[in-house]
C-alpha cells in the first residue's frame, strides 16, 4: 500500500519487474519500466511489444531502450512537456485497463460463447 502511494505521488516512477510495472500502470504516473533481462535477449521483444501496447511516444520509446541498455544511446532526460506526455500516456493505458469488463464478466462470456 506505500508503495501504491508513492508511485501516486511521484511525477516520474522507475519499476522494475511486471508486478511493479502493473502498479505503476495503475498509479496513472509517468514511469519507466526496467525489464528483466533474459539471456538470449528476449525481454528486447517484450519490452518492445508493451510500448507498442502502451502506444508509447517515440521519447518514452528511447528512453526505455536506453535505459534497458537495448540502445547504446544514452537516455535523454525528459523536460516539462516531454514528461507530460508520457504521464498523458500512462492515464490512457490506465483508462482503457479500466474500460475493460471485470475478470468475471469475461469468464462468464468466455463460456457462454462456448456452450
Amino acid at each position: 500500500r506505500d508503495f501504491d502511494h508513492l508511485l501516486w505521488s511521484c511525477d516520474l516512477n522507475f519499476v522494475r519487474g511486471e508486478d511493479s510495472l502493473v502498479r505503476a500502470l495503475w498509479a496513472g504516473q509517468a514511469f519507466v519500466w526496467q525489464i528483466y533481462p533474459q539471456h538470449d535477449d528476449a525481454h528486447h521483444a517484450k519490452l518492445v511489444a508493451f510500448l507498442d501496447w502502451l502506444d508509447a511516444p517515440d521519447s518514452l520509446r528511447d528512453f526505455h531502450r536506453a535505459w534497458n541498455g537495448i540502445d547504446a544511446t544514452a537516455a535523454r532526460w525528459p523536460d516539462g512537456d516531454t514528461l507530460a506526455q508520457w504521464t498523458e500516456c500512462a492515464r490512457r493505458a490506465r483508462q482503457r485497463l479500466l474500460d475493460q469488463p471485470d475478470l468475471s464478466s469475461q469468464l462468464t462470456g468466455f463460456v457462454l460463447e462456448k456452450r
